[in-house]
């Protein structure tokens, strides 16, 4: 995982995120609420979020922002629920909620999982019905959340209560808390913490809720290691022009658009070469 930048500019958030469209979207949720009063389960449908695909897709470079396997490869990307909206579901419809994933990690593994370490997080309070009027108007605000009139900073403190354990790759660095292990005979690269508190509770919620050390992952990810470490050892025999070409490759690999940019920014400190570009 590598920390992502949410890009919250009007040009970039998806209209159907923002005033006014934003009012449309919290009335449908305030109408999903009272159904599920009445029926007892919710019934989103997909074409609400769908519309924040391209842009989110666009952050992570097509990869998965959990596993950083390309969408292309590991399976189709999803517009993951970062707090699944079966539980937290006045999120359900909010942008900073979402990131782009594969469907391995966020259907065959995270599902609905969201493993806290604090009190949840209490959802708006509503009324007995649905008001009319300038009551509705009143609610509709407490279930809305613009991307383009928040800050990282003001969103991670909305929900930082909870004391997430899976790290939000838009709001935490996991590069502070991540470091990875080579398994030279099994061609294999694990996921490891860093040995913090917070860094231990990450690492223990991506490998049980995410799946990251499955076994795919870590051969796949050694797969990009193994050329890393080979072009990293031939530096020494080169003549200057071909260790700047070198050099050069080493830091597109670290690149945002990279399959597991995490493990080769990671490499590249422990070995002291230059970072992404």
């Amino acid at each position: 995982m590598i920390k992502l930048k949410r890009r919250r500019v009007t040009t970039q958030v998806p209209k159907r995120f923002q005033q006014p469209k934003l009012n449309v979207a919290a009335s449908l949720l305030a109408s999903h609420y009272f159904d599920y009063i009445a029926k007892g389960k919710f019934d989103f449908k997909s074409t609400s979020w769908k519309p924040a695909k391209s842009a989110l897709k666009t952050d992570t470079g097509g990869k998965c922002a959990y596993c950083e396997a390309s969408t292309d490869v590991v399976a189709h990307g999803d517009v993951e629920h970062f707090r699944p909206k079966s539980i937290y579901w006045w999120l359900a419809f909010t942008f900073d909620n979402y990131l782009f994933s594969c469907q391995i990690c966020n259907q065959s593994f995270k599902g609905d999982q969201f493993p806290i370490s604090g009190p949840i997080l209490s959802g708006p309070t509503m009324p007995a019905a649905l008001p009319s009027g300038t009551g509705l108007q009143a609610l509709l605000t407490t279930l809305t959340l613009d991307a383009t009139a928040m800050t990282d900073a003001q969103i991670a403190a909305l929900w930082s209560s909870e004391n997430a354990d899976l790290p939000h790759p838009y709001l935490e660095d996991p590069e502070l808390l991540f470091i990875y292990e080579a398994d030279d005979i099994n061609k294999e690269i694990w996921v490891r913490s860093t040995g913090s508190a917070r860094a231990n509770r990450a690492l223990a919620a991506v490998e049980n809720v995410l799946g990251l050390n499955r076994e795919e992952l870590r051969r796949s990810r050694y797969a990009g290691y193994r050329t890393f470490a080979i072009l990293n050892k031939t530096l020494k025999y080169l003549p200057p022009l071909g260790q700047r070409e070198v050099i050069k490759e080493l830091r597109l690999q670290q690149g945002r658009t990279q399959p597991f940019a995490g493990m080769s920014r990671y490499y590249a400190k422990l070995w002291g070469l230059p970072g992404p570009f």
